[in-house]
């Protein structure tokens, strides 16, 4: 461990080419200073940047719920949401809650610093676990960083790509907005590429249409692991005095990864000078499996409505006739909400013979079929309406919160594979088990959303019907700003309490290698944390805690189990960056105990370290030049199942203590953001060179990573 940090010390000091001392810029999906950031300026007159008094959390942030106070929240600072938009700027961007349609002010990602580790899957959060490849599933190493499992959860471990509502980019403009980003990693045969493009119109004052188109094709460095997506969003929004609309369109978005199974030995990666006369070729290490596939396409369809009531006001402004401009004040609003998801997954091999082997030649279905090529399917619909009734904040001196109720009904059809055929003595195709689920809650919110000196929120949510009858989630933080050390701190506190049924795919799945129905209970969550931020020196501190009753989790068999007793969570997250001339080092490290390390497994630390020179070429080019790293000590992380996408535990090796280094050059020119990056470059120099993200699944070898991002005005 003391040689691997001294390498990595002696690398930065080579790259960045001076001993001086350190920067700093903030992790683009944590807490974003306004202060230090380098966002693209279109032009000085022409683009809303959002004060940093109302937003804290940038748009490209793969890791909050605005329906609930979110894992990061609770390591971080949240602040409320603003109600409305300020259609005076020329360009306003925005989240909306997924229930009753808050709209929450957000920045774009259009910031420099770590613009290239964001193309990363390391950049989706501090420390990620993953397959190794660019589209394939994931999961966050920091606890309070993950979240509940979904209705679908073999989409959860891709929720870093999939397109929603609460977390997608609604757009204000007075003039055609675009956004068009490429990024491209090593050859034909392993070659990476990402093209992404948002365009944004508006149609007069009130009206913006646009569309979101995301393209993602990764061959993968290693043999069988390629992945391809394909994801695009139709949307559009009218914003009014009385009428607010958010249209959210996600037709057939794909998503499709190759199974490997991982490395069937280490030591290709490890230790290749002792597979002599081997491939030494990462392409053509020997892996588990071959032509094997995970797939699930969807539709999502989502309207947001929203009718305000209210009177108008006179101001003390006149038009140009002398008239006294009177402003609409919204008293109350009445909200509806139609949300439509549908999801099929299928997990299919060429291979039938590898793959039975693989499975120890299980099947579930039926033990007499014939050994046809697996064909694993699944498929979930839902059909939720949302009908809330809200007061409004602000309309009378006494009105000092928002107060939200709602009512939403969920309709939920699940289908799983079968053991009676379709047709008598048909050994391929099989009866669908059709199961329908419906649910009814009742949920409310009290919230301030202005003020300085204090803001609040607190929500609360019940399910008085059906399958989740019984459940409750109540949440609340609350923030204020004190005098600290000559600066301003602001300081927050949360609280959660969750008390939530199982999903339907923890209870029940069919499969031709997997097979349970469990009678699981319902799972208790309760966290209490805070956080302090201190902008002038560019320090944040957080601290949580959660206990948890009747844990899920899925074994080293691969299936999910309950624990009945309690496991707790204490996490404390660390965020500071330095400066001295040009030279920057920002730094961000959680350490993190779980009690119970046999069933939740976590590192004890996970850190991210960044050091760089800043400078400008001719007033114009900004340059950031410099080396990164990850790191996480070393524990038994869990490992993949490909047969139901789920991580599961494993306790046979351990990774980490091994830090991911890579050189960039980040730069900055008028409308343009693009990079150079050499990705793994510690594994030239650092013996043995363990890259592994999980057991037998090691990151991208060395290789040269490129992107650009152009911001159109027109």
């Amino acid at each position: 461990m003391k040689k691997k940090t001294e390498i990595l010390l002696v690398l930065f000091l080579l790259i960045t080419g001076t001993g001086s001392v350190i920067a700093g810029q903030v992790r683009n999906d944590t807490i974003v200073s306004a202060v230090d950031s380098i966002p693209i300026h279109i032009h000085s007159d022409s683009i809303s940047v959002v004060s940093s008094d109302s937003i804290s959390i940038p748009s490209d942030s793969i890791r909050f719920n605005n329906d609930s106070i979110s894992k990061q929240s609770k390591l971080g600072i949240y602040t409320p949401p603003n109600s409305t938009i300020d259609t005076t700027q020329q360009i306003n961007y925005w989240h909306i809650t997924e229930r009753t349609g808050e709209i929450i002010p957000i920045r774009p990602d259009t910031f420099l610093t770590d613009y290239f580790n964001r193309t990363n899957v390391e950049g989706f959060g501090v420390s990620i676990a993953y397959l190794g490849n660019l589209g394939t599933p994931l999961e966050s190493r920091v606890f309070f960083e993950r979240e509940d499992r979904s209705d679908f959860l073999f989409s959860d471990n891709f929720r870093a790509y999939i397109k929603q509502p609460d977390r997608f980019n609604f757009v204000n403009t007075k003039i055609p907005y675009s956004n068009v980003s490429y990024q491209s990693a090593g050859s034909n045969v392993s070659k990476e590429e990402r093209f992404q493009t948002f365009l944004a119109v508006n149609i007069g004052k009130k009206l913006n249409v646009g569309v979101d188109v995301d393209y993602l094709y990764a061959r993968g460095f290693y043999n069988s692991q390629g992945a391809k997506h394909t994801d695009w969003v139709i949307f559009g929004n009218y914003l009014s005095d009385r009428h607010q609309l958010h249209v959210f369109l996600n037709p057939a978005s794909s998503y499709t990864n190759g199974e490997n199974g991982g490395l069937q030995d280490d030591q290709y990666v490890t230790h290749p000078e002792l597979l002599s006369g081997r491939d030494t070729q990462a392409k053509n290490f020997p892996t588990n499996l071959t032509d094997t596939w995970n797939r699930f396409t969807g539709n999502r369809y989502f309207i947001n409505y929203k009718y305000n009531l209210g009177f108008e006001r006179d101001t003390e402004k006149t038009d140009s006739a002398g008239n006294i401009i009177q402003q609409f004040i919204p008293v109350s609003s009445i909200i509806y909400t139609f949300d439509y998801t549908d999801r099929k997954r299928n997990f299919y091999s060429s291979d039938s013979a590898e793959l039975n082997s693989y499975y120890n030649n299980a099947d579930f279905l039926n033990p007499d079929r014939k050994n046809q090529s697996p064909s694993d399917s699944t498929s979930y619909r839902s059909i939720k309406n949302t009908f809330g009734l809200s007061l409004r904040e602000g309309f009378s001196k006494w009105a000092k919160f928002d107060l939200t109720a709602y009512i939403m009904h969920d309709i939920r059809q699940f289908t799983l594979m079968d053991t009676v055929p379709a047709i008598p003595n048909d050994s391929i195709h099989y009866q669908s088990r059709i199961n329908n689920h419906y649910s009814t809650f009742i949920g409310g919110e009290l919230a301030k959303r202005t003020g300085k000196i204090l803001r609040y929120n607190a929500q609360a949510s019940l399910g008085i019907l059906g399958y989740n009858a019984g459940d409750f989630t109540l949440s609340g933080n609350i923030e204020t700003r004190i005098p600290f050390l000559g600066d301003t701190a602001t300081v927050s506190a949360t609280g959660t309490i969750k008390n939530i049924s199982p999903t339907f795919y923890e209870q029940y799945f069919h499969s031709q290698y997997f097979w349970w129905d469990n009678d699981f209970g319902k799972v208790k969550k309760v966290y209490f944390g805070g956080s302090i931020k201190i902008p002038n020196t560019n320090s944040e501190a957080g601290i949580g805690v959660e206990n948890i009753t009747n844990y899920i989790y899925f074994d080293e068999t691969g299936y999910p189990k309950q624990f009945g007793g309690n496991i707790q969570i204490i996490a404390i997250n660390l965020l500071q960056n330095f400066k001295l001339g040009a030279l920057h080092w920002d730094n961000e490290i959680v350490y993190q105990k779980s009690s119970n390390q046999d069933i939740l497994p976590l590192p004890d630390l996970c850190a991210y370290s960044s050091l760089f020179l800043q400078f400008k070429i001719a007033h114009v080019l900004t340059v950031q030049m410099g080396a990164n790293a990850h790191y996480w000590t070393n524990y038994y992380s869990p490992t993949y199942e490909p047969a139901t996408q789920q991580f599961k535990l494993q306790h046979d090796t351990q990774t980490g203590d091994y830090p991911l280094l890579c050189g960039f050059l980040n730069c900055h020119l008028k409308q343009t953001r693009f990079f150079l990056e050499y990705y793994n470059l510690g594994a030239m120099f650092i013996s043995p060179p363990e890259y592994f993200s999980i057991p037998h699944y090691p990151v991208n070898p060395p290789v040269l990573k490129l992107g650009l991002s152009i911001d159109f005005i027109n």
